[in-house]
């Protein structure tokens, strides 16, 4: 019996039962034996039967609020992993599509060799502004870098290959915006446009 109970069961009026670890051979029945001499067999028996009852039930209490506590804390604890985990996620998928975004993006404003002002302005609307304002340092040096060097059309749909089907509409949008960026439409950005919708029915077979 550790000490907190032994204090716990004194305090309650227990002396007996809370003394007996330290009588003679350390019996409850010792303890009893010299309660008897100085109240009486009977009265000690008693007395001590319902006070051990009493502190029981204190202790059932006790323990049986620091199981709740015990439990409500696991409970938060997993619904912190759960949340931080669901955030981890959501980071992780946004991140893919911004990527994707600006690999093809980039890829489809050279396409004819030459990445006009137009182009990097719309490109930078729909990418670079939105990471500017927020985005971490390691995704805008990403960004910057694919910008400064151009990917082909294989390179760039590497990063198409991360990203869930329900994205490619939106992302073919984004690479009409950026062909009619220049107001010419030329055959080597249509034919970009071509192999990329081939890609996409690839992607979604």
């Amino acid at each position: 019996m550790g000490i907190g109970k032994v204090l716990g069961l004194a305090a309650l009026g227990v002396g007996a039962v809370a003394a007996a670890p330290f009588t003679g051979g350390g019996s409850l029945l010792g303890a009893a034996s010299i309660g008897a001499s100085l109240a009486g067999a009977g009265a000690i028996a008693t007395g001590a039967g319902l006070a051990g009852a009493a502190a029981g039930a204190y202790l059932t209490e006790q323990e049986e609020e620091e199981n709740r506590q015990k439990e409500l804390e696991l409970a938060k604890r997993k619904l912190e992993a759960e949340k931080a985990e669901k955030v981890a996620k959501e980071h992780e998928r946004h991140t893919k599509i911004i990527l994707a975004l600006t690999a093809l993006g980039v890829a489809m404003a050279n396409a004819d060799g030459k990445i006009t002002e137009d182009e990097l302005t719309d490109l930078n609307e729909f990418v670079g502004g939105l990471a500017s304002q927020g985005y971490p340092e390691h995704i805008v040096k990403q960004i910057e870098k694919l910008i400064e060097n151009p990917p082909t059309f294989n390179e760039a749909i590497k990063y198409l290959e991360k990203v869930d089907a329900i994205e490619y509409p939106e992302i073919r949008n984004v690479l009409v915006v950026i062909m009619e960026s220049d107001g010419v439409n030329h055959d080597a950005e249509k034919g970009f446009l071509y192999a990329f919708d081939q890609k996409i029915k690839e992607l979604s077979a």
